[in-house]
C-alpha cells in the first residue's frame, strides 16, 4: 500500500500514516526500514504491508524516493519512481516485487529475488530486505536508464556488501568503569 507520513512522534520514528484509501494505520519505529528512520517527515510517501490484526498496523515502511533515469530528456522534471509491493516467500527464497513507474510509460513489474542464507551469511536483517532489493534495483536502472527488462533479479554478495559499506557506523558504547574489586588480603582478618 501507499500513503503519507500524517504524524510522527516527537523524538522517535513511530506515528500514523494517511494510507491511499483514506485510512489511518499506525507504525512503530521497528516497522520503518533501518535506512529510511532518519528520512521521515510529516507529509512524505511511503509504501508500507499492512498487518492484519484487531488494530492493522504497518510493517516495512519504506520513504518512497524519487530515481532519475540516466538518458532522461532534460525537458522533462518528473522523474521515475519505484514502489515496493511485497514479497512472495518459496522455501528459503523471496522475491520481492516492485513497480516502476515512469511519466508518459506504462508501469513495468520488477522482481528482484534473495536467498535467506545471504542475509544470514552477512548478519543484516530480514526486515532489510526490502529496501536492500530497491537499493540494488535503482541502482542498475540508473545505471541503464529504462531499457532495463523487468526479468527477475537476484540479491548479490555484492550488493550486500555495498550496502554494509553504506550503513553509518554504529555509535561507540562507552562503559561505565567497574568499581575495582578489592584484594583478598584486604579482608584477611
Amino acid at each position: 500500500m501507499t500513503g503519507r507520513i500524517k504524524s510522527l512522534g516527537a523524538g522517535n520514528a513511530c506515528g500514523f500514516i494517511k494510507a491511499e484509501d483514506g485510512g489511518s494505520v499506525y507504525f512503530q519505529a521497528a516497522a520503518v526500514l533501518a535506512h529510511d528512520v532518519a528520512s521521515l517527515s510529516v507529509g512524505q510517501f511511503v509504501t508500507f504491508d499492512l498487518e492484519s490484526g484487531a488494530c492493522p498496523r504497518a510493517a516495512n515502511v519504506c520513504v518512497l524516493r524519487q530515481h532519475h533515469m540516466a538518458g532522461a530528456p532534460a525537458r522533462r522534471p518528473e522523474s521515475v519512481q519505484l514502489r515496493y509491493l511485497g514479497f512472495d516467500q518459496t522455501e528459503s527464497t523471496r522475491a520481492y516485487k516492485f513497480q516502476r513507474f515512469a511519466p508518459g510509460e506504462e508501469p513495468t513489474m520488477f522482481l528482484m529475488t534473495a536467498d535467506l542464507a545471504l542475509f544470514r551469511k552477512h548478519r543484516v536483517g530480514i526486515q532489510e530486505g526490502p529496501g536492500l532489493c530497491l537499493r540494488a534495483l535503482a541502482a542498475e536502472l540508473a545505471g541503464v536508464g529504462s531499457t532495463l527488462p523487468p526479468l527477475p533479479r537476484a540479491l548479490t554478495d555484492q550488493d550486500m556488501l555495498a550496502y554494509l559499506a553504506s550503513r553509518p557506523a554504529p555509535p561507540k558504547r562507552h562503559r561505565p568503569k567497574a568499581p575495582p574489586r578489592p584484594h583478598p588480603e584486604w579482608h584477611a582478618g
